[in-house]
């Protein structure tokens, strides 16, 4: 079993490996990609790099910002089966990289007790990760796409140019007028100072002066108020910037690749009540147990999206986990209940108080490792994706422990949403425990399972 688990590791880096040096040659047909490793550029039939890094920002951003099993992206997420709830935010660097915090907490008593108050957040944890993008990446998009691009930039750029022209030519324009009107106002004073006028003829240049500076006056205002030519190219250059931050938001491409490193820790509460039954008196078999665990983490994670039928969408996760843990997960969960009998021996009353609890040989302050992996193939046009997460766990003093697990996630969209972005995400897993039995279980490997339901709602209730 060791073997198997080791091999397909292998093959799926091997495959993945490959995937990363995938070049589409140029067709009408087929969409052209830009890998960052091409050092010359031709605009005419390729992206610029700060268009091409500005988009991969963009998409880095927007896979971040998402919802899953790992901590990344703004969404609220519940385990209906573990009593579990998680709220995640995340920060937004100016290079690309991405500080995101998960925050959780939850209830050893079950999921509907956090509802019903017995306890709020008994087991609180808190993981931080930083995401760095790795400059290995590529883009996708059909060549009209491109030429439609280009076109929205040439034209900025023409409407920038003629702006400018436009305004040096107003200011010229302006600027000549109140030097004409200056000299027409001399000339009719000068011919005031003639001797041989008589009234009407006086009274008339009057009238012309008094018109010509109400002009005047009209056009020193305009002029007051006209913006410099430093204040024009400003706002014309951010006009600019603002089409083509427009223009790249709305580029519509095929397909993206792009890998970064999580770098992470973190701390978890375990607050749960411990059963004893090898104890004589009922109140010394329940154990309130409290303690700390820590963990700091490395992850590799890969994307690749393709809008294309041919070209799937999936996502890779390898992470490695260091920690001082506890054995909390190699607990038997039981459920118990504590019954009173109130009353004489004639009128008895009966209260029923049904509560969790977890039965085992509970230890601390363990050293323990993990290395696992996370793989997403998408299908029904990204709606859906197969999931397969295989675990090693090693712990202090223990053998190794192999976990694995499969999941079928399902995305529903709001069909009003023009983003057609998901408002809930749920996935059904199954999940084998101890697949070389170090528990020495009597059960079988298919008998040692578990199946559950997780749902997340993405949501952008904070972002800092």
């Amino acid at each position: 079993m060791k073997k198997i688990i080791l091999l397909s590791t292998v093959l799926l880096c091997f495959k993945f490996g490959n995937a990363q040096t995938k070049i589409d040659t140029l067709d009408s047909n087929k969409p052209m990609k830009i890998s960052k490793v091409i050092k010359t550029l031709d605009l005419k039939t390729e992206l610029d790099l700060i268009t091409f890094n500005k988009i991969l920002k963009k998409e880095f951003n927007s896979v971040i910002n998402s919802s899953g099993k790992t901590t990344i992206g703004n969404y609220a997420s519940a385990d209906v089966k573990d009593g579990y709830v998680a709220f995640n935010a995340t920060k937004n660097f100016t290079n690309g990289d991405m500080l995101s915090i998960n925050v959780n907490g939850g209830i050893t008593d079950g999921f509907f007790a956090i509802f019903n108050q017995t306890k709020i957040n008994s087991n609180v944890g808190l993981d931080v990760k930083y995401n760095v993008r790795l400059k290995s990446s590529s883009l996708s998009y059909f060549e009209s796409q491109l030429q439609k691009f280009n076109k929205i930039l040439s034209n900025s750029d023409a409407e920038y140019n003629m702006s400018r022209t436009m305004h040096r030519h107003d200011s010229i324009l302006l600027q000549s007028k109140l030097n004409l009107f200056a000299a027409e106002i001399n000339n009719i004073k000068s011919r005031l100072k003639e001797t041989n006028l008589n009234a009407e003829q006086m009274a008339n240049l009057e009238y012309q002066i008094a018109f010509k500076n109400l002009q005047q006056d009209s056009l020193q205002l305009k002029q007051a108020t006209f913006i410099s030519e430093n204040e024009a190219a400003k706002e014309g250059s951010n006009k600019k910037k603002n089409d083509k931050n427009a223009a790249v938001s709305n580029f519509e491409y095929t397909g993206i690749m792009f890998q970064w490193l999580s770098f992470g820790g973190g701390f978890q509460n375990n607050n749960f009540n411990q059963f004893k039954p090898n104890f004589s008196t009922l109140d010394s078999q329940i154990v309130k147990q409290n303690n700390v665990v820590w963990n700091i983490a490395i992850e590799y994670n890969f994307y690749k999206w393709s809008s294309l039928a041919h070209n799937p969408t999936y996502y890779l996760l390898v992470g490695v986990k260091g920690s001082i843990d506890d054995n909390f997960s190699d607990l038997s969960k039981v459920g118990l209940n504590d019954t009173h009998l109130y009353g004489d021996s004639i009128n008895q009353r009966t209260t029923t108080k049904s509560f969790t609890a977890y039965k085992g040989d509970y230890k601390t302050n363990l050293l323990s490792a993990k290395i696992y992996a996370d793989y997403y193939r998408f299908f029904f046009k990204n709606s859906a994706a197969f999931h397969i997460y295989p675990e090693v766990n090693f712990k202090q003093n223990d053998n190794p422990l192999y976990n694995i697990g499969v999941g079928l996630l399902y995305s529903f969209n709001d069909a009003k949403d023009k983003e057609n972005k998901a408002k809930l995400l749920a996935e059904l897993y199954f999940k084998l425990s101890d697949l070389s039995n170090i528990g020495k279980s009597d059960l079988s490997i298919l008998q040692r399972n578990e199946l559950g339901l997780r749902l997340s709602i993405p949501v952008s209730f904070f972002n800092f």
